[in-house]
């Protein structure tokens, strides 16, 4: 589980200037990454990035029309795949415009997938001229050793971004973005970069985000694949507790869809038979149960799916492992505020502090500890009491210093001139 400090466009990113955006991207590089220029609709290499030379290229490269840099690093002048020796993000590249979403929206959109846990905040995004290009620093990964897995992560990304209309073409090895401090010739704007993270993720933070379902590599022996030995039995405890935790919490989700059908006027017939087969299967129900649940869910419906939908529900939840998030279920569910209220654990954030607040209330209860309203009106009381006193004290007493009036009614000097000040306002 990820915890978010912050949202992605809610903080104060640092603007890079060209060199930065390539040593952040590319490191202490001893190969070559490149920068190129448009010319004439087609990519020529203008120069070559090699360790120490950040400073001894021409200013005009960083400042013309139309200058890219490519993400990864290779072993050779040529920019193909199978000259690459190191992967250094991830990244995509989002035309959101296509989709009629301006670059607010679109922020926005962005900052609700990271507040929502469909993403983890990008390192830097660059301002491409009517898009945005998203990159994720990683570890530095070696090409042969991880470029499937690369490969699998850097698909995941695109899907993910479909709905911002990610390029399906940048998500190759050989990608390259726009240069910070160039000029679109499309649009005629200055290319800008923001970085907003300092840490490169590691790989396996990043595969356990986007890819939880694929398994560990698995070593090889005489054409076996044996899993990896395990070397401490705490590890075993915990594994065995996080599969309890996966199990209760589809069990919960069972029990929260058959709730829904009972409050929910018009449900999603579809989405709702569609994770219940994916919960039915978390569980350990065989395909002949789920199916009967599936059967048995369908008839409640005003207007019944027909079979082949529940057939096809469970052939899906076969093929692929879903994994889904408590927002996802929520939106794609339409569970109001109030419905979410009367489930067990498909739940917005909201619901949850509310419910933890409860909680507290209630263990403060249990401790003795007055609830806020009760303990500010009790203060209240006191402090009107105290007014009254101090009144009488000044009509019987009136030679009393104001030392005096404080040590016989319990309070400090400051308050005493307080509740003067007040009496003779309200004179």
């Amino acid at each position: 589980m990820y915890h978010f400090t912050h949202n992605c466009f809610d903080t104060n990113p640092h603007v890079i200037s060209a060199i930065d955006l390539l040593q952040f991207v590319h490191g202490d590089n001893e190969r070559f990454a490149q920068l190129f220029q448009l010319r004439e609709e087609q990519p020529k290499m203008v120069s070559r990035i090699g360790k120490a030379i950040y400073y001894e290229i021409p200013q005009s490269e960083w400042l013309g029309k139309d200058v890219y840099f490519s993400l990864n690093t290779f072993k050779s002048y040529k920019r193909v795949a199978k000259d690459c020796v190191r992967l250094n993000a991830l990244y995509t590249d989002l035309d959101f415009y296509k989709e009629g979403i301006d670059l607010i929206e679109a922020r926005y959109l962005i900052d609700e997938m990271i507040a929502n846990e469909v993403i983890l905040p990008p390192n830097i995004i660059i301002h491409s001229g009517r898009g945005l290009q998203l990159i994720w620093l990683m570890e530095y990964m070696k090409y042969d050793i991880y470029l499937k897995l690369w490969g699998h992560m850097q698909n995941e990304i695109y899907k993910r971004f479909q709905h911002l209309h990610s390029d399906s073409k940048a998500k190759s090895v050989t990608q390259i973005f726009r240069l910070a401090g160039s000029i679109s010739s499309k649009t005629g704007g200055i290319i800008r970069a923001e970085y907003l993270r300092d840490a490169r993720y590691s790989i396996g933070e990043m595969k356990e985000f986007l890819l939880p379902e694929l398994p560990s590599k698995l070593k090889v022996i005489n054409e076996e694949a044996v899993a990896p030995k395990t070397k401490k039995k705490e590890g075993d405890k915990k594994a065995v507790s996080h599969l309890l935790t996966e199990y209760s919490l589809n069990q919960a989700r069972l029990k929260d869809f058959e709730k829904l059908l009972e409050i929910q006027p018009v449900v999603n017939r579809k989405t709702l038979l569609f994770n219940y087969a994916i919960c039915g299967k978390a569980v350990g129900m065989d395909d002949k149960l789920i199916e009967r649940n599936l059967q048995r869910i369908n008839a409640s419906f005003y207007k019944p799916l027909p079979d082949s939908r529940v057939r096809g529900a469970i052939n899906s939840v076969n093929q692929v492992a879903y994994k889904m998030t408590n927002a996802t279920l929520i939106a794609d569910l339409n569970i109001t505020l109030e419905q979410q209220r009367q489930l067990t654990t498909i739940i917005s954030k909201q619901v949850k502090k509310e419910r933890e607040q409860k909680r507290k209330e209630a263990k403060r209860r249990e401790n003795g500890i007055r609830p806020m309203a009760e303990y500010q009106e009790s203060r209240r009381e006191l402090s009107d009491e105290r007014m009254m006193a101090l009144k009488r004290l000044m009509e019987q007493q009136p030679e009393l210093k104001n030392k005096e009036l404080a040590e016989l009614l319990s309070c400090s000097e400051s308050t005493i001139k307080r509740m003067k000040s007040k009496l003779k306002g309200s004179s």
